[in-house]
């Protein structure tokens, strides 16, 4: 099949699910990124889609050089289709494919290889709330909670390329100073892996270098389990005190989780600043006010609209909410958050708050410029042409692309730049200028993801502690056999 110049409408027609709100999608959205029916399928192992089909990995080996922001959305559509593919028992997500990494134990952390058959291990946050925290929310020591009260819950993972490529440069084998993005730095890298780790071959060896970051709730509180990616993992269980205003970690538990979010970093060619691309569940939270090209070509307003069932969002709560009740303190606690050390920020103490997107599509609100425009346009677009062609059926039709950033282009003689924090300027993003995922960057909405994962213009070292990628310092090498 070959999809052009279909209705949109026709396109978002029976995807929503009854009886629960989800986002606001409007149905008559300027298709400006497309993805047609010769190209979708060939995305599927098989040829063409099925419900709940492998998908193969983007290639970003070969990314096309002459690019469009849609070439970025399509890279971070099949990634998030790839992952959540059905592999053996489980997802790729848990495959060999991928590394767990563990939470941080004395500034350290330790690669899970995903063929132990050991549970994967998520946490709250692992970071002291004083440190930059990679896991959980994004910025100080903030917990988010479902409106039916479940905790959410985070991992983050790595792929095979990231992790050997890391142990060869803290083992001084591998000279690079920067993530692999070319064909020859994974060249470079199967050569070490060649004398290093001789039994072992790259599972997907064209998808450079790439982490993830999970978000979870249990899935015994969701609305339809059924119409959720879900996965069993080890969680940390609390106790709650009399007035509801400190729960104390007791123990771990395995549960089945329910993804509700899921952010897609990796280098791309001459790309190794790392693309961002992020995904939420359909029933998350609502969006603010946001505008965009319809089929007419002329801006057009998609109001905010509460109405319904949301898991973050109170019935008919009004675009207010992102207010953070509650933090993980040093002991592991998590504490209800006061206002100047005088009252409560929620009332009721250790409870759900109300989360909205203040910046739909990674983009500001009630703003009719070309480039917001153009942004949420193409998300909308691409995002229906995905939805549609996936099998009736297809759980992965209920997650959204809510945004993606990177870098201006590379020249003849210079890659893509990687935001530093002394010359950086604005100019040089792409994409959603205020990505962020409502599930992870709650109470942060509104900074680009390079003003936190950057490097210092003084020290061009992609691998200093803290930088462009948060994890990196922390991880132990894996053992050469």
């Amino acid at each position: 099949m070959m999809l052009t110049r279909v209705s949109t409408a026709a396109l978002f027609a029976a995807l929503a699910l009854p009886a629960h709100a989800q986002m606001a999608l409007p149905t008559d959205v300027e298709q400006s990124c497309i993805v047609d029916g010769v190209d979708f399928d060939a995305w599927f192992k098989s040829g063409s889609p099925s419900t709940d089909g492998v998908v193969t990995a983007a290639d970003s080996v070969g990314f096309p050089t002459d690019n469009t922001a849609c070439d970025f959305y399509k890279w971070g559509a099949q990634m998030f289709l790839w992952l959540s593919s059905p592999d053996a028992d489980g997802l790729v997500l848990d495959s060999p494919a991928l590394f767990n990494v563990l939470p941080a134990i004395s500034g350290k952390r330790i690669l899970q290889e995903n063929d132990t058959g050991a549970d994967l291990q998520f946490a709250l946050r692992s970071e002291k709330v004083d440190d930059i925290g990679e896991v959980g929310q994004a910025g100080g020591g903030g917990a988010l909670m479902s409106q039916a009260g479940a905790l959410v819950y985070y991992g983050v993972h790595v792929n095979e390329n990231y992790g050997y490529f890391l142990t060869g440069q803290k083992d001084e084998k591998l000279t690079q100073t920067k993530f692999p993005n070319t064909a020859s730095d994974m060249t470079d890298l199967e050569n070490y892996l060649n004398t290093a780790f001789p039994s072992t071959t790259l599972v997907a060896p064209e998808t450079l270098a790439m982490e993830f970051k999970t978000s979870w709730v249990d899935a015994s509180t969701v609305p339809d389990a059924t119409q959720f990616v879900t996965i069993s993992a080890q969680v940390p269980t609390y106790n709650a005190n009399p007035d509801n205003t400190v729960w104390t970690k007791s123990s771990v538990e395995t549960i089945e989780l329910a993804l509700v979010g899921m952010h897609i970093v990796g280098t791309v060619k001459n790309h190794p600043e790392f693309v961002w691309s992020t995904f939420e569940h359909i029933l998350n939270a609502p969006d603010a006010d946001y505008y965009y090209t319809n089929i007419l070509g002329d801006p057009a307003l998609q109001a905010y609209d509460s109405t319904g069932l949301f898991l973050f969002m109170e019935t008919g709560g009004a675009a207010t909410g992102n207010v953070e009740c509650m933090a993980e303190i040093k002991t592991g606690a998590i504490k209800a958050n006061t206002v100047d050390g005088v009252k409560l920020a929620c009332e009721g103490g250790i409870v759900a708050s109300n989360t909205y997107r203040k910046y739909p599509w990674g983009s500001l609100q009630n703003n009719q410029s070309a480039a917001v425009l153009s942004n949420n346009t193409d998300l909308l677009s691409i995002n229906a042409f995905i939805r549609s062609q996936l099998s009736n059926g297809d759980v992965r039709a209920n997650y959204l692309q809510t945004g993606g950033i990177w870098t201006s282009p590379p020249t003849e003689t210079a890659e893509a730049p990687i935001p530093d924090t002394d010359a950086f300027t604005a100019s040089d993003l792409r994409g959603s200028l205020f990505a962020f995922n409502a599930t992870m960057e709650t109470y942060q909405q509104g900074s680009s993801c390079f003003s936190c994962h950057n490097q210092a213009e003084s020290d061009p070292n992609s691998f200093q502690p803290f930088k462009l990628s948060h994890i990196y310092s922390q991880i132990v090498p894996l053992t050469a056999k």
